[in-house]
Formats: C-alpha cells, structure tokens, sequence
C-alpha cells in the first residue's frame, strides 16, 4: 500500500498572508458565494508559493555559494568600480562608512547576481552559504516596479544581510521592494550561525534579489536561467575542489 504524499508545511513568513486572504474569504463568502470560490482559488494558490519546498542540498554544499531565491536570473554585473558603486546606490556589505564604500575592504570587488522571484515560485528564501549572519539591517525606501532595476537598487526599500563563512568569504545578499513584495523579512539577527540552505526568509510576495559574491569566485549560472532556493549552485569559491559547471544551463521547476 503506497503512502499518500505529505502537504508540505507553510513557511512562518507566509501564515500573515494566509490568514489575511482567510478573512477576506470568509467576508466575501456573506456577500457573493461566486466571489467566495474565487477566494478560495486564491487561497490556495498563495499556499502552494508560501509553502517550504523540499530541495536537495548540493553534496559538498561548503564549496558554493546557492541561489538564495526561486525564480529567474535577470542580469549578472561583473566586478565594478567605485563609481559603479555610487552610481548604483550600492553599499557592499552593509558599511555605514561616508568616506570611501570600498576602501578597507578586500571583498569590495564583487559579482552581482540578480534573480527576480516570480508570483508562481515558491517565495521562502534560503542561506546562500553556511557560516554566521554579520550584518542585517532594513533600508526605508519606495516600492516602485523592478523593470528598472538600477532604479530600484537605487529608491526602492531593501534588506541588507551578510553572512561570512568560517574561511572568512563574504556573501551579501540584498531583498529589494517591489509594487507587490512590501515585506522584506530574514529572520536572523546578526551573530546567528546559518546552515547552506537554512530558511532565510522572504520578499512577500515576487521581490528581487541580489547576491553579491567575490569576483574570484567561479560563476555556474547565466541570465535567463532559472534556479531553485537552496539546491542551483550559483557559484565555486576560489580554490575549492568541487566542480559547478555540471549545473550549467536551465534547471527544471
């Protein structure tokens, strides 16, 4: 006798969404049971892209940084100048410094990573890496669409969390507001030690993100590929002995 397959459980970021659309079934179920049904539709796709997937960890998980995020990869900007930086409103790394953004620092020449997290794509975010979250810290901003998104790096509100490995790499992943993701969520305080592929958080609902990783780091994706949250390896640390090229190329859904 086969087992029927277990629901996979809502993620704790998703249940304010869940019980909000729940009220307003409920109510709309007073005024229009045709409306009500279409609630409840609703209802369940939002459980299906709250829910806490279940993904396969790399073997040899240290040797990587993964994709923090469902969805798609919209652009990759290679190692930039100080001028890029400020023309971007980038800050690596969280620095709160007003001199120079990327003096003293030896991870300041990075590779950006941008992946936009679509309404169909699970929504619960993961640790690109293990090691010990540095820095988490909103910024206030707008909401305004991501088609821009030098734009919306610049005037959009974001989330700014880094985590630095036992071998001391630096990984800055960066949530960034849209018209509809208006929470910006990780749920660990800095000095929490993070498992690769530990659940992060969210942008509720469809944000962008962006990780930065060194740039003497190996890239394993292009743009236009999709990736999984936890499992598509985005790229090699410098030195490792693991081998990402085999993720190449689109990866199933």
């Amino acid at each position: 006798m086969t087992s029927k397959p277990e629901l996979a459980e809502v993620a704790p970021e998703g249940w304010p969404v869940l019980a909000a659309a729940g009220v307003i079934t409920i109510l709309l179920a007073f005024i229009a049971l045709p409306l009500a049904g279409v609630a409840v539709g609703l209802m369940v796709w939002l459980r299906h892209i709250l829910r806490v997937p279940a993904r396969k960890l790399p073997a040899n998980a240290e040797h990587y940084v993964l994709a923090p995020a469902d969805g798609v990869i919209t652009s990759i900007g290679m190692p930039r100048s100080q001028a890029d930086a400020q023309a971007l409103g980038d800050r690596p790394f969280g620095s709160t410094s007003t001199g120079d953004p990327m003096a003293g620092d030896p991870m300041a020449r990075l590779v950006r990573v941008t992946i936009k997290t679509r309404l169909s794509d699970a929504q619960l975010q993961c640790a690109p890496v293990s090691g010990r979250v540095r820095d988490n810290f909103l910024i206030p901003g707008l909401f305004l669409s991501a088609a821009d998104e030098v734009s919306a790096r610049r005037d959009n509100e974001r989330r700014e969390v880094t985590i630095e490995t036992d071998e001391g790499d630096a990984i800055m992943l960066v949530q960034i507001g849209t018209r509809t993701a208006r929470q910006l969520i990780c749920r660990h305080s800095p000095g929490r030690a993070l498992a690769a592929g530990a659940p992060l958080g969210m942008a509720r609902l469809a944000g962008l993100t962006d990780i930065f990783v060194p740039a003497d780091c190996g890239l394993a994706v292009q743009e236009g590929q999709s990736v999984l949250a936890g499992e598509t390896i985005l790229a090699t640390f410098s030195g490792s002995k693991g081998h990402a090229g085999q993720r190449r190329g689109p990866v199933g859904r």
